[in-house]
């Protein structure tokens, strides 16, 4: 604080930082115009209160604020903030894994500000410190989206986030280096997922795209959005379900389930499994005893069937697998249809009440509008479900599968062709069964 002693009846006090001026009435025969030169005779020409003068006089001896600055504001550094659209489960946190989707906005680097310059009571600029950006660069599969005061981060993959003192980017494969647990619980990841270790018990595994088990898989629940690979065994209690809409590969398989939306295949052994292949199963090399078998196109074994085992069941065709999804999709069908009606029954409603004149106000106008648009999408819907519907059945008609086995089909196997019985009052060596004119021809393996 500095003091200006304009004369013994007046003084003026100014800040260190000069923001602030305070003026003292010394004796109390003063006029407010003595108050107001004495400031201007000190240089304090801004933020000038015009009650202070008074105030002064009505405080004799007591300094009062005569003046205040504007205060700089200095800016505000960069910095990137990540924004998640769920919570991560426990499993995700133990495993480092932080999901996010392609297209997901996740985040966002903020830009620095610059601040703004401040004016003392001299009328003096007093500059500001300037924010720093950020040290951080957006790496593969994210698209930036720069707006006015940041950058937003935008996923273009399936991945884990991972983040840097540097980056930011998102990687679609994850590798977990050991085993996961039951007590681990629920795991999800969006991306491609490989696992050096086994998956054991009866845990969850949901992944987005890929996965590989380098080890082993017991009662699992196990759903892959694209191939699933099981290097070891997939053994247990028959709780067990792997369920990918790829392929699936498996070296041993006892008593589990496994759906495929492509192909499945065995490398060693499949024993009292339940094995569902949209397209073929191959099993070139293995032997395929009990439970059920079924797929669209083809199935090729070394063996299958037992002398002295269970009965092994062998579906192959299209007819059972369409009969279901045609079930589905007409369901659907319905259900929409019947919206569609709920839909139109109200938008009668309406459009009587805008052609009688009935209090057709702007709400039941957006009303009406929001109803032509979801019928609009309701007609699309029921429009692609006859398009599978028919898709389907031509499926089904072009479909011509084939039971190639290249060793032994013991006599215990029951098999049917495109719904057509093949009787087996024998075993035998290196054949192939198809169906044609609901008969089954036989014939040698080339």
């Amino acid at each position: 604080m500095t003091t200006d002693v304009i004369t013994k009846r007046i003084k003026v006090e100014i800040s260190a930082d000069g923001y602030s001026a305070y003026v003292v009435a010394v004796e109390p025969d003063l006029l407010p115009a003595d108050i107001q030169n004495a400031l201007a005779t000190s240089g304090v020409i801004f933020g000038l209160d015009p009650r202070a003068p008074f105030d002064a006089l009505n405080a004799i001896g007591q300094p009062v604020l005569a003046a205040s600055g504007t205060h700089h504001v200095d800016g505000s550094d960069g910095r990137i903030e990540i924004n998640l659209s769920h919570e991560r489960t426990p499993a995700e946190i133990k495993f480092g894994i932080t999901n996010i989707r392609e297209g997901e906005i996740f985040g966002a680097i903020v830009k620095p500000t610059n601040g703004s310059a401040g004016l003392d009571v001299f009328g003096r600029q007093t500059r500001q410190q300037r924010g720093k950006p950020a040290l951080v660069l957006a790496g593969q599969n994210i698209k930036q989206i720069d707006t006015d005061d940041r950058i937003k981060l935008a996923a273009t993959a399936d991945g884990n986030l991972k983040i840097s003192n540097s980056s930011v980017e998102i990687v679609p494969e994850y590798i977990i280096h050991g085993d996961i647990e039951y007590s681990d619980g629920d795991l999800e990841f969006v991306g491609t997922l490989k696992v050096l270790g086994d998956v054991k018990g009866n845990c969850r595994l949901k992944v987005g795209h890929n996965l590989c088990v380098e080890g082993s898989v017991e009662d699992a629940s196990i759903m892959a959005g694209g191939d699933a690979v099981i290097k070891g065994s997939f053994v247990g209690r028959g709780y067990g379900l792997i369920r990918a809409a790829g392929n699936v590969s498996v070296h041993v398989i006892l008593n589990q389930t496994i759906e495929a939306g492509g192909s499945i295949t065995i490398t060693k052994e499949s024993v009292n499994a339940h094995l569902i292949a949209s397209d073929s199963i191959e099993a070139r090399a293995a032997i395929i005893m009990g439970g059920t078998v079924t797929a669209a196109n083809k199935i090729q074994v070394r063996t299958l069937g037992g002398e002295l085992y269970s009965t092994t069941r062998v579906r192959l065709g299209m007819r059972e697998l369409v009969n279901e999804e045609l079930a589905a999709i007409n369901k659907d069908i319905e259900l929409h249809g019947k919206v569609t009606a709920e839909l139109k029954s109200e938008m009668y409603t309406l459009v009587r009440d805008k052609i009688n004149g009935n209090a057709f106000d702007e709400e039941k106008a957006e009303r009406l509008k929001a109803l032509q648009d979801k019928l609009r999408e309701q007609n699309d819907i029921i429009a692609q479900l006859k398009k599978k519907d028919v898709s389907a059945l031509e499926v089904n008609r072009k479909q011509c599968p084939k039971l190639s086995v290249l060793g032994t089909i013991h006599q215990s196997v029951t098999a049917e062709i495109r719904g057509v019985r093949l009787p087996l009052k024998q075993s035998y060596t290196n054949v192939v069964f198809e169906e044609s004119n609901n008969e089954i021809i036989r014939t040698r393996n080339l």
